[in-house]
């Protein structure tokens, strides 16, 4: 197995990162996880732009970053090795060497790494069981919350603390304490003709999944509620589901433990078939 790392491929086993490493560290970098069809990255420029406002949002020079039509390129030939229609597609950027301390080196020699491995897309109806986090609370202020840091620690705490309680995902609930997301997407209700789905200022990261399920609810003039919602308000919703860039959307039929919504009498099938499709296709958003 073959990955792409600071500008050259090699093989996984001789991939390898300083002791120094920032990212290794201190968590000091970020990432982007990508559905590849056929060898093509789905939403590819959306996902490039989000590197982009990472990159500012920590400093991080946008001249050290791989171009579009580079990523283009390392994926197409890491595809090869794949031997599946779809492949999750990682790419990772850590700030790279430096000095102990918390401060930054003024010109970053980064480390940036893309992979690509198997992937079988899952069924949107086969439904997720999701519990209620009480370890973990987003919180808006946080610059590592708002973008795919390689700092996860509160995601892997959440998923671990759901995980023994026989769940397949964590809610995870704003500093308010009302529905922020999941460990890993974006969540939605449906209502009627309303989709509901938490604010912003919860301190979630809005996904790009997030972002084709809204544009597709304005185009199809579906009302759009971001009004708070406790976990136990969900139940009362006629279906829902999760959404990320890489599975789609997930249909949830459980929640702490107790059964929630009719999927199969909403738009939910319609939705989650059009963005399916989006994904397949390499289509923007």
């Amino acid at each position: 197995m073959q990955v792409w790392m600071n500008g050259r491929f090699c093989d996984l086993d001789e991939a390898s990162i300083p002791v120094t490493d920032r990212g290794f560290l201190l968590g000091d970098g970020f990432f982007e996880t990508m559905r590849a069809h056929e060898g093509k990255i789905a939403w590819l420029d959306a996902h490039m732009e989000r590197l982009d406002y990472h990159a500012e949002l920590i400093e991080f020079p946008l001249d050290l970053l791989p171009e579009t039509e580079e990523v283009e390129s390392v994926v197409a030939t890491l595809f090869e090795q794949v031997h599946r229609k779809d492949a999750v597609v990682r790419l990772t950027v850590s700030r790279g060497t430096g000095d102990r301390g918390l401060l930054p080196p003024e010109t970053p020699d980064p480390t940036i790494l893309i992979t690509a491995a198997p992937f079988d897309p899952v069924d949107p109806n086969i439904g997720l069981k999701l519990a209620t986090s009480q370890k973990v609370r987003r919180n808006p202020h946080s610059v590592a919350g708002g973008i795919k840091s390689t700092n996860y620690l509160d995601n892997i705490a959440a998923k671990q603390e759901v995980q023994k309680i026989g769940a397949d995902d964590a809610i995870i609930l704003s500093a308010e304490g009302t529905v922020a997301e999941t460990s890993v997407a974006n969540i939605f209700g449906i209502q009627g003709d309303t989709l509901w789905t938490p604010d912003e200022d919860t301190g979630i990261l809005c996904g790009l999944a997030r972002d084709s399920v809204l544009q597709w609810a304005e185009e199809s003039e579906l009302e759009i509620s971001v009004d708070p919602k406790t976990p136990e308000e969900l139940r009362e919703f006629d279906a829902v589901f999760t959404a990320n860039a890489l599975q789609g959307l997930r249909v949830v039929d459980r929640i702490d433990g107790y059964v929630v919504g009719v999927p199969a009498k909403t738009f939910f099938n319609k939705l989650a078939q059009t963005v399916e499709l989006s994904l397949c296709n390499g289509i923007g958003i």
